[in-house]
């Protein structure tokens, strides 16, 4: 039977709940028989990483050891040039031709699709899983992924690609870049990252000036 594949990139700069938690719960959720997380090298879409790749891989193996299922992937950071999607899919569908890969992203990502790089062809490779926010389907910019909708898991499996799949999970108001920011001012950051994270960053002077 194919495995159901989740695949979630980022930047990870740092590293946080906001990403791991719900990733577990759609992890049970979806029943997914694996879960790849997939530090980005040049994000095309956001600014260049503050930490260095090193530094985020280092962050991610302190994260991940309360999420021992998780598989920290680096294909990406070994790749030269952007982290575009498309050729870490292709490179995915090489390695499992058979089973169904499920790229998850956040709902802002989603509705900026149509201006990714080759952007249809990730419909060709993968399943698409959409963690959203109350209401953010009905919004006018996703209408056109409305014929590839599904709304159950077992439409992904009997699928090799081409279905999207909104999923409503518990919300974490947690960023990166909020992280960042309480960082520089000395502001409280409890609960928002693991103490492992947290003290990887201080002793390493992360985030505390601009750059």
């Amino acid at each position: 039977m194919p495995r159901l594949i989740c695949l979630y990139g980022g930047t990870f700069d740092p590293v946080h709940y906001g990403h791991l938690k719900p990733l577990g719960e759609l992890q049970q959720k979806l029943a997914a028989d694996a879960v790849y997380i997939l530090p980005a090298s040049i994000p095309p879409h956001r600014p260049v990483p503050q930490a260095s790749s090193q530094q985020r891989v280092e962050m991610l193996q302190l994260a991940l050891r309360e999420y021992p299922d998780f598989i920290l992937d680096k294909r990406e950071l070994e790749r030269s040039g952007p982290s575009w999607t498309v050729p870490t899919l292709q490179s995915f569908r090489q390695q499992y031709p058979v089973d169904r890969l499920c790229l998850v992203m956040g709902g802002d990502a989603f509705a900026s699709l149509p201006t990714w790089y080759h952007w249809k062809e990730i419909l060709q490779l993968a399943h698409i899983i959409v963690i959203e926010r109350a209401g953010e389907w009905g919004c006018s910019k996703l209408d056109w992924a409305t014929e590839y909708r599904v709304d159950d898991v077992a439409a992904l499996r009997d699928r090799r690609c081409s279905s999207v799949m909104p999923v409503s999970l518990k919300g974490y108001d947690i960023s990166a870049t909020d992280i960042r920011q309480r960082l520089k001012e000395g502001r409280d950051i409890d609960g928002m990252l693991s103490d492992e994270v947290l003290d990887y960053i201080r002793r390493n002077g992360l985030y505390q000036n601009d750059k």
